[in-house]
Parts: C-alpha cells; sequence; structure tokens
C-alpha cells in the first residue's frame, strides 16, 4: 500500500512537471544563446547613415572580457571599401558599448538597428515571445512595443527563409502611421530581419532601418568580407535626409575631380513624395577635405552653383543641409535634416579603380562631358 501512495505521488509531481513547462512562456532578449566563435552576416541599412546606403555587416564573438561583455570582430562593406575592427559589446542587450576607430562610425548604426530591442529586452528582464507590450516609445502617445494586439500588430508568428534556414520567427514590432516589423527566433542572439518604418504622420513615411539574416555559423578565425573595386560617383548623385523629410540631387562639374582644379557644386532640393521645393527654399552646403570645412554657404533652391578647389586627392565630403518642419503626433517639430555625399579626387584619371559600365571608355567619357555641359549650362543661365 505505501509503495502505491508513492508511485502515485511521483506521478503525480511528474504530471504537474510536465504542465509547468507546457505552460512556461518562451522568452527573448538580444544575445540569447551566444555563443564564442558564433558570427552573423547581415545586410542593413539605415536611414541615419548614409540616407539608408546598404552595408553588408560581420559580426564575430572573439571572446568575453573581464566585465562579462562580448569582445567581437567586426567588418562592414560600405561601397566596396571594407573596414574591420573590434567592438565591445554589451553581455546584457549586445548594444555596443565602445569600438576601435576603424569600426567608430558604425558603432551607432548597430545600436539603432541589430540591436534596438535590446533599448526593451536584455539579460536581466528578458521578455515573452507571447501577446504582450514590452514598452512604450519615447515619442508623443507612448506608442507601445511589443507583441500581437497590445502594440497592434495584426500577425504574432511567422516562418520566414533567411540564410538559407527557415526560421519559426515571432514577430515584435509597433503601429505608428506603418506597422513596423522585428522578426526575432527564440534561441538565436540577434533578429533574423526588420522592417521599421520612422516616426512620422505625413505619408509617405520613410523607411528608418531594415535588415536581414545572410549568414551565420560558428569560426575559429573572424569572418572578414572582401571588398571591390571603387566606384567614382556620377552626377547627379540623389540621397534622402537622414530624417527623411527631402531628397537632396548633387550636381558637380567637371565630373572626374582632380586636386587644384575648380569644381563647381550646385543641388536640387525636393520633398520626400519627389514634388520640387520651391526655388526660395534655402538649403546650406558645406564642403570638408581632410576633416576641415573648407567652404560653408546658404544657397537657394534653384541650383546655384559654387566653386571649390580641393587640394589633395582622397575621399572629400559635401554635406547638404535643410531645416524641415514637420508633425509627429500632436507635436510641430523642427529639426536640421542632412545628406552626406562622398566626392573621390584623383591625381589622374582612374583606369584601375572606376567600375566601368560598358565596355569602350571614350564613349563613356564623351557622354559624361555632353551630359557635364548641358548641366553647367542650366546651372550658369538660372
Amino acid at each position: 500500500m505505501k509503495g502505491y501512495i508513492l508511485a502515485m505521488t511521483v506521478a503525480a509531481l511528474l504530471a504537474l512537471t510536465v504542465v509547468d513547462n507546457a505552460n512556461a512562456q518562451a522568452t527573448w532578449y538580444p544575445g540569447k544563446g551566444a555563443e564564442q566563435h558564433t558570427y552573423f552576416v547581415y545586410t542593413v541599412k539605415d536611414l541615419e547613415y548614409e540616407g539608408g546606403r546598404q552595408l553588408t555587416v560581420a559580426i564575430w564573438l572573439e571572446s568575453k572580457d573581464q566585465d562579462g561583455n562580448w569582445v567581437a570582430v567586426v567588418s562592414v562593406n560600405d561601397q566596396g571599401i571594407v573596414s574591420t575592427g573590434k567592438m565591445v559589446l554589451s553581455d546584457i542587450n549586445m548594444q555596443p558599448i565602445s569600438a576601435e576607430p576603424s569600426v567608430s562610425k558604425f558603432k551607432d548604426v548597430i545600436k539603432r538597428t541589430l540591436t534596438w530591442l535590446g533599448d526593451f529586452a536584455s539579460s536581466d528582464n528578458p521578455k515573452p515571445l507571447a501577446q504582450v507590450a514590452w514598452g512604450r516609445l519615447g515619442i508623443t502617445g507612448g506608442v507601445p512595443v511589443g507583441i500581437g494586439a497590445p502594440a497592434s500588430v495584426d500577425v504574432v508568428n511567422e516562418q520566414i527563409t533567411a540564410a538559407g534556414v527557415t526560421w519559426n520567427t515571432t514577430i515584435v514590432g509597433f503601429k505608428y502611421s506603418e506597422t513596423s516589423k522585428i522578426w526575432v527566433a527564440e534561441n538565436f542572439p540577434l533578429p533574423i530581419q526588420a522592417k521599421v518604418y520612422s516616426f512620422r504622420t505625413e505619408h509617405p513615411i520613410p523607411i528608418q532601418y531594415e535588415f536581414t539574416l545572410q549568414e551565420f555559423g560558428k569560426s575559429d578565425k573572424p569572418i572578414e568580407l572582401k571588398g571591390g573595386p571603387v566606384e567614382l560617383p556620377k552626377s547627379p548623385l540623389r540621397k534622402l535626409s537622414d530624417g527623411g523629410s527631402v531628397y537632396i540631387e548633387l550636381y558637380w562639374s567637371p565630373e572626374v575631380i582632380m586636386p587644384g582644379q575648380e569644381v563647381r557644386f550646385a543641388a536640387s532640393l525636393y520633398d520626400n513624395a519627389n514634388r520640387p521645393l520651391r526655388d526660395t527654399e534655402k538649403y546650406t552646403i558645406e564642403i570638408f577635405e581632410n576633416g576641415k570645412s573648407i567652404l560653408k554657404q546658404e544657397l537657394r533652391n534653384n541650383l546655384q552653383p559654387i566653386t571649390v578647389t580641393f587640394s589633395s586627392e582622397g575621399v572629400k565630403k559635401v554635406v547638404v543641409s535643410y531645416d524641415t518642419t514637420f508633425r509627429t503626433g500632436d507635436a510641430t517639430v523642427t529639426r536640421v535634416e542632412k545628406a552626406e555625399f562622398d566626392m573621390v579626387v584623383v591625381p589622374e584619371f582612374p583606369l584601375g579603380v572606376i567600375t566601368v559600365i560598358g565596355t569602350v571608355i571614350a564613349m563613356m567619357l564623351v557622354i559624361a562631358r555632353i551630359k557635364t555641359k548641358s548641366m553647367m549650362y542650366s546651372i550658369g543661365n538660372t
């Protein structure tokens, strides 16, 4: 009889354990399940970095430091130029704490994109993969971020394919003017993909950031991305400003820039619905050489040209900024939005570094000269 009672007691305890496990909620936070020598490769677009120019980002978890944070080797391909260096990632939420100079400009990109959910979930505050709110956005109205109905996101779970794998994911998101979604898998340290819109009420709403997992695995060595040929920019270049309010087209002549040569720059501005701004609208153009400003001037939106001469070869920066006013919720906000353009100054015609579109270089030069003369004639007659 005692044996029967003991057996029944054990059976009951086992049954309760099974029920408890079945009812236990799965949780997630950035960094969950991260292991040494794991690597991740993503394509990333961040509106605040070069107007959303696509980057390829590789992260390899080398080891942990004395504070328990991850020391990672980060490699970034930006238009064929590869930068590699170490970053320290928080063991709490994987957000970058520090970075070597070679990759420091990508530190905030990673924080704003791949590890953004670390603002809401962490190892000491993991969040359930169930229909709950994880927190609220720090904007007018305090929009809830989370899963399902509490965050006004219709779909809770979705099967997606990335990096050659089919994933069973939970969607973490929020609904402002558009529905933003971040797909996470329970035991994967970083989100699988994301598409997050700007906190704006005026349409069209730009995408603030998006990314997709391309590769992952384990390696004894860091993942260093391969670069490519450097392509000289071609006039005009068009970019969306970092806040998503205006498109900026930058013109220059001559198209191939050399040291000691006068170069004329001008810009045209459009709203984010691609409508030209008034000719009387003002913007500021600032030109940098070797990190120092060599010219800054306010202009009107009528292709007014300015002239500058670069003293050395290399990559130079042209920054066009514009004061814009927009509504977010019940508030009116004024901010300076800008777009940055990289210009390449070469000592001579760079046959070795241009990615030639077509097979006849001479033909391309003739077309470039015709376009340049036409553009400068228009600028000179405004």
